[in-house]
């Protein structure tokens, strides 16, 4: 067993499948326009800097394909914020990952971007809420990461301090060096990294192939080194856009 007392978790992208249900998202608004397979919607909601659940991104691709109207406006947002809850599901074998780290006696929290009420809907969907000791959103802060504020409220919160926390996260830019820069170790979920357009320039203390794989580490049975050894050959991405995407996602 590791010296860790505490893990801090990212959530899209490391606890549940956010890019797949909002690619399924973004279809099901390019269904009820008529117009495409939903790419070019989620093209502007990854380069929209952070701004990844604004329905102003939605107002833009109406307006730039010159659709938009006020009440077909607010009925693709409907159908968007629908379709993504309907779709969105924990990665398999968090929740395991999970109920290890309860019986492991391990302090966890929750940082997102996210905000204070799309984090609440999308625990309860994913009936994860009862897993995590701290929540800490952006409503918390006025902040996001990589700014480590997020950390260091939870941190704070559960009373332990960087060199006894891990911190696992899907992003090298927003995540990881969120932790390097107050001394926690990070884990890197590159099973659900689809930041395709992220600069991959800091080291991982661990690399996470599923979630189970968090538990070894905290046993002690896999190693920084062993895991870094093949972090070269894992940057790039398992998943990249196509127009079968959602298919891959579940392959």
């Amino acid at each position: 067993m590791s010296d860790i007392k505490a893990v801090l978790f990212d959530m899209d992208n490391t606890l549940m499948d956010f890019v797949y249900a909002q690619v399924g998202a973004c279809r099901a608004v390019a269904a009820l326009l008529g117009r495409g397979n939903g790419l070019d919607l989620l093209d502007l909601f990854i380069r929209s800097h952070g701004e990844y659940e604004s329905y102003s991104v939605i107002a833009d691709y109406m307006a730039s394909i010159g659709a938009y109207g006020f009440d077909l406006y607010f009925e693709c947002c409907e159908v968007y914020d629908r379709t993504k809850l309907d779709l969105i599901r924990p990665y398999e074998g968090v929740e395991p990952m999970l109920r290890s780290l309860r019986n492991m006696g391990v302090k966890t929290a929750l940082v997102t971007n996210a905000r204070r009420v799309n984090t609440a809907i999308r625990l309860e969907r994913t009936r994860l809420r009862e897993y995590f000791d701290v929540v800490v959103t952006a409503d918390d802060t006025e902040r996001v990461k990589p700014d480590p504020r997020h950390l260091e409220v939870a941190l704070s919160l559960l009373k332990v301090g960087p060199e006894e926390a891990l911190f696992v996260g899907d992003s090298i830019q927003r995540d990881v060096k969120a932790a390097k820069r107050i001394g926690i170790k990070a884990a890197y979920a590159h099973y659900g990294d689809c930041n395709f357009f992220e600069v991959r320039d800091e080291r991982p203390d661990y690399l996470l192939c599923k979630p189970m794989d968090l538990i070894r580490v905290l046993e002690g049975t896999v190693g920084e080194l062993d895991l870094q050894s093949g972090f070269a050959d894992a940057l790039p991405l398992l998943n990249p856009i196509t127009p079968d995407f959602q298919t891959q996602r579940r392959s």
